[in-house]
């Protein structure tokens, strides 16, 4: 078998993420109290001072379009928003790394890189993690590792997950083999927002389920290789499905297009089902769109809460349709240029 090479799968391989969780050894893990969550969350923000240059945004000061449009991109979780009056977080720069406080977990450290890129981005989180170590008593155990408030977590706190663009194994059924072959291995296939989301746009999240009594890169190394091999069973399904059936392939991608193209009303959801198609037709050769990462950027631009964002007020479900089509249009034109 040749050796794997994440280059050829970039229209597959769309992020990778790596969050640690943990807690501190004097305070319960799941923070109540408002006045104890702001103190954590000093404590938090000065242990990583020289870690990075973060922004530190408070759930209770933010808008719940703000809010949103931020969990869109997965720098906060629904948990942090609901602890409106304790939640926070810090956000470096160019938005790859974040650190939630008061969320599930005391401390819930996020970083996000685009491919695949599971050993450098928990390498870059590790030192976020050495600052919080060097400044703050994190909960530990020898013998059970990180202390989480989730059994699940417990040990490494570590969860490994890359999100994957797989048309072919979709339309083809053979999805459903895979998410049960995955868990035999104690690896999950989720939806693009994890447990109980909806894997929309042919995309899907996998990570791993066990993080405790084995290390930090024994995880890491599972679920690239999981990658990998889903990686391989989807581009042999496109051979089948999509190569040998060029035109009817090469008609569809280009009628959405079209559709993308010169709307004048689009909903989310019709936006997902042609924008997949435009993203295959531009992985096979299709549609001249030679950076598949900014599709994937424009489908974050274009959810919801991020449409209202860039207008800048609060729109209703038609008026945001309106936008989104006029956004969706503009912005997919100059990438075919």
């Amino acid at each position: 078998m040749s050796a794997f090479s994440p280059d050829l799968y970039k229209g597959n391989i769309v992020m990778t993420r790596v969050r640690l969780a943990r807690n501190l050894s004097e305070y319960p893990f799941r923070v109540k109290d408002k006045q104890t969550a702001k103190e954590i969350v000093k404590k938090v923000n000065r242990a990583l001072v020289r870690a990075d240059t973060f922004n530190l945004y408070f759930m209770s000061n933010l808008t719940t379009i703000e809010l949103e449009a931020m969990k869109e991109r997965h720098l906060i979780s629904q948990n942090l928003i609901d602890n409106k009056e304790g939640g926070a977080v810090l956000i470096n720069q160019d938005q790859s790394i974040s650190v939630m406080v008061n969320e599930e977990d005391v401390i819930r450290e996020q970083c996000f890189m685009k491919g695949l890129s599971l050993v450098e981005a928990y390498k870059r989180l590790d030192k976020i993690d050495d600052e919080l170590s060097k400044n703050l008593n994190l909960a530990f155990d020898r013998e059970l590792g990180y202390l989480t408030a989730c059994p699940t977590n417990l040990g490494t706190g570590l969860r490994a997950s890359v999100m994957l663009f797989l048309p072919a194994l979709t339309e083809s059924g053979k999805i459903s083999a895979l998410i049960q072959e995955m868990a035999k291995l104690g690896l999950t296939v989720r939806g693009h927002y994890g447990e109980g989301s909806d894997a929309e746009g042919y995309m899907y999240q996998i990570s791993n389920e066990v993080t405790l009594g084995v290390s930090e890169y024994d995880i890491i190394q599972e679920v690239e290789k999981t990658v990998e091999a889903i990686c391989r069973a989807e581009r042999d399904q496109m051979d089948k499905l999509y190569i040998k059936n060029e035109l009817k392939t090469m008609d569809r991608a280009k009628k959405s297009y079209g559709v993308l193209t010169n709307a004048v009303i689009l909903s989310y959801s019709e936006f997902l089902s042609h924008i997949a198609n435009v993203k295959l037709g531009a992985m096979l050769g299709h549609i001249n769109i030679p950076n598949l990462e900014e599709i994937d950027d424009l489908i974050i631009d274009a959810r919801p809460a991020n449409i209202c964002k860039q207008y800048g007020r609060v729109l209703s479900a038609i008026d945001r349709d309106l936008f989104r089509a006029e956004i969706v249009g503009q912005k997919l034109s100059k990438l075919k240029e």
